[in-house]
């Protein structure tokens, strides 16, 4: 009996080291995502099934992207790579394509994963759209029709799914009365839930799942909409550009000349700062609903944000319907967001900045065995793909560039002396802009990119200005500080 009992135990024993070692895996990327979720403290937002997640989660208060742009930024995660190493900071194909022949030992995490024993399985958006490897993944990534992104309400469709709009006859705002898997969201999460009943747990699953929303269009069933009664507090605290702050860091409108043409309308070359305030967030002005050029009226804004509110409680309610159906005890979940979105501030709408704002983003890590709280430490997407391996004791690739987040994981609360960084360029490449964010400062220096040479500074104090509201750089009292951090970002970017 005694020796029945031993073999029974080490048996259990070995088992369970197995689960521990080779979890399923369920990450979930959200586009457009800003930190506006009730486990962030925002006390407007009805994200139930998000935060739900979050308490058994170590959640990331300071966590940014590399750029704040969808493709480039979810390359940088995938790869592993920074944005200089790929040189990527577009939604060109060709330029895709340059890098993956280039690098080809710059494996995704996806395929990282299949060779070492998993089920690799891809819905919606994580790449880019049409971006995938096939080979990454285990089965044909099921990413929806062309063009998924751009889908509405067609009232004069009485039955079946959505239809893709053309990109500029497309409403920016829809709140239908139709059932969640009316629209790819929720049937993406329906797909998502069948793989999960037919896997076969020989194998350890990988799951990358991505909702579009709340991307534009901001399109969502109208119960999700009816959560909300938006008010005057729901507009942007900081709604104008940083006091001396160059045009560069907050105009995101310059990627959307041949769109404004489509309008009849043409940006001018140089314009005042106040006329670039007019053409601010252009990507959003190209949708139906919005001033092509002009004021956006406050009763819009509270709508545009209203809207964009539901979209976020339209994905979280499918985020709890895929937590309902994990074993969450033998799962590592990791949820993030490709980059925030400027909802007014700085003037802005839309990402493509180096403001907080655009490159702050949610990010949860829940695990076996993690026990779960906030952390103020830094990280960046980057430190993912390094942190998935720590988390299943594999030899990283040799390739990549993040430092895994795994001190942070077992130590939430330690000592941080570490940085982000975040990259855009402007005004077709004419300048790059860099941007270093510290535990106080965030400091963006923007260079020529013929001489190289530095043409502008940012510096903002967020103990004392947290919304980024006045340039304090070129200030006598704060050179000290300009320089200690340019000096720090120049041995990144060379």
């Amino acid at each position: 009996m005694r020796i029945l009992l031993f073999e029974l135990l080490v048996l259990t024993c070995c088992t369970t080291s197995l689960v521990v070692a080779s979890p399923n895996i369920l990450m979930i990327a959200v586009d457009d995502l800003r930190p506006m979720l009730g486990c962030y403290g925002d006390v407007r937002i009805r994200t139930p099934n998000i935060d739900r997640l979050a308490a058994r989660s170590i959640l990331f208060e300071r966590a940014y992207c590399q750029v704040a742009k969808c493709g480039p930024s979810r390359l940088s995660l995938m790869t592993g790579l920074r944005p200089a190493s790929i040189n990527v900071f577009g939604h060109s194909n060709k330029e895709v394509n340059t890098f993956r022949k280039r690098r080809p030992d710059a494996i995704s995490l996806a395929r990282f994963l299949k060779n070492n024993g998993y089920e690799t399985r891809s819905l919606g958006k994580i790449d880019h759209d049409g971006w995938q490897i096939a080979e990454d993944w285990s089965a044909v990534p099921f990413a929806g029709r062309e063009k998924e992104m751009l889908e509405v309400y067609d009232g004069n469709k009485a039955v079946g799914s959505s239809v893709i709009a053309d990109r500029f006859q497309c409403p920016v705002m829809q709140s239908p009365a139709v059932p969640d898997d009316y629209f790819f969201c929720g049937r993406m999460t329906n797909e998502a839930l069948k793989i999960y009943r037919k896997h076969d747990s020989e194998k350890p699953l990988f799951m990358a799942i991505g909702y579009r929303r709340p991307h534009l269009p901001f399109v969502a069933p109208k119960r999700f909409h009816d959560l909300y009664t938006s008010d005057e507090s729901w507009l942007a605290p900081n709604p104008n550009p940083p006091i001396r702050s160059p045009v560069m860091a907050w105009f995101n409108s310059d990627g959307y000349v041949g769109a404004a043409e489509r309008f009849n309308v043409t940006m001018p070359d140089e314009p005042s700062r106040d006329d670039w305030k007019s053409w601010n967030g252009f990507e959003m002005r190209s949708y139906l609903g919005v001033p092509v050029q002009g004021e956006i009226n406050q009763n819009l804004q509270l709508q545009l944000i209203h809207a964009y509110a539901a979209c976020v409680s339209y994905v979280d309610a499918q985020i709890g319907k895929l937590l309902n159906e994990v074993d969450l005890d033998n799962t590592i979940i990791l949820l993030w967001s490709d980059h925030g979105w400027h909802l007014g501030e700085q003037s802005a709408w839309g990402k493509m900045t180096n403001f907080e704002i655009a490159t702050r983003v949610p990010l949860l890590i829940s695990a076996p065995g993690l026990k779960p709280g906030p952390t103020k430490r830094i990280a960046e997407l980057v430190d993912l793909y390094p942190t998935v391996c720590d988390l299943l004791h594999l030899t990283p690739p040799s390739h990549l560039e993040g430092e895994s987040l795994i001190d942070i994981l077992n130590n939430p609360m330690g000592d941080d002396n570490s940085f982000a960084l975040s990259e855009y360029p402007r005004f077709k490449n004419q300048w790059h802009g860099h941007a270093l964010r510290t535990n106080q400062y965030r400091f963006v220096q923007w260079r020529d990119k013929e001489s190289r040479q530095i043409t502008k500074r940012e510096l903002y104090d967020h103990q004392t200005d947290p919304f980024e509201t006045k340039n304090l750089a070129g200030f006598e009292e704060f050179g000290n500080i300009v320089s200690k951090l340019e000096m720090q970002l120049n041995e990144v970017f060379r």
